[in-house]
């Protein structure tokens, strides 16, 4: 009979440039992420991500031993699937050894863990982007994460939540307006934390673009690639 369903490899040579792969060039196979949270454009797998960019382990048998074990959380919450997918924000702990990380993205636009404390693994920040009312005349916040949750109107699109681990409850919200602080996630200044100045909408189906400014330089990007943080985040 014919195999049926997904490989559970991909080639590491045509894996998206936005993931972080260790030997794309003479390495062959990577493990392919399962359909979750994060597109397979924005997402590694949790089994490459500890194996080959954490180096937790020499090989994919010893990471999913630890992963049967409980010992990896992700937004405080066990994690058993290698092949879950792992992407911008996500925090990862791993309990016993007193680790943490939350996942970001470097100047090449990849995604980068960056270890943070305990304190700030606490909680998660996470990009609202979709709204809508629902039954009951219940507004309905959609996020970057592939999680839905019920919110107040006053959150707009574009604006950041701060949410509580494990809990994932709303602490507070970060709005998309001048004067925040704003990681770009994609396109030339990827990566840089920018003070965002003005947003200047485009006639037609154009989308908006934003005026930001960081180490005494202004330039513009697509208003789509801005992620608003706190004041603790870190770049």
């Amino acid at each position: 009979m014919a195999k049926r369903g997904g490989t559970h490899h991909s080639k590491r040579l045509t894996t998206p440039m936005s993931v972080p792969v260790i030997g794309r060039k003479h390495i062959q196979w990577m493990l392919t992420v399962r359909p979750g949270p994060h597109p397979k454009s924005m997402g590694i797998a949790l089994g490459s991500l500890l194996r080959d960019v954490l180096d937790m382990g020499e090989d994919l048998r010893e990471i999913k031993r630890a992963l049967n074990a409980g010992s990896v959380k992700i937004d405080g919450h066990v994690v058993r699937d290698a092949r879950r997918p792992v992407g911008l924000m996500d925090v990862i702990e791993l309990p016993k050894a007193g680790k943490a990380w939350r996942i970001q993205i470097d100047s090449a636009g990849r995604l980068a863990p960056k270890e943070i404390d305990s304190k700030m693994a606490a909680h998660k920040l996470a990009k609202v982007v979709g709204k809508s009312t629902i039954r009951g005349n219940k507004v309905q916040v959609a996020l970057h994460d592939g999680r839905t949750l019920l919110a107040d109107n006053a959150v707009k699109v574009g604006a950041t939540l701060r949410m509580s681990v494990p809990a994932f409850k709303i602490e507070g919200q970060l709005p998309l307006q001048p004067g925040v602080r704003c990681l770009i996630t994609s396109g030339k200044h990827a990566g840089e934390v920018a003070s965002l100045e003005k947003i200047v909408e485009r006639i037609g189906s154009m989308g908006s673009e934003a005026s930001l400014k960081a180490g005494g330089e202004s330039f513009i990007t697509v208003t789509k690639y801005l992620f608003v943080v706190d004041d603790e985040f870190a770049a």
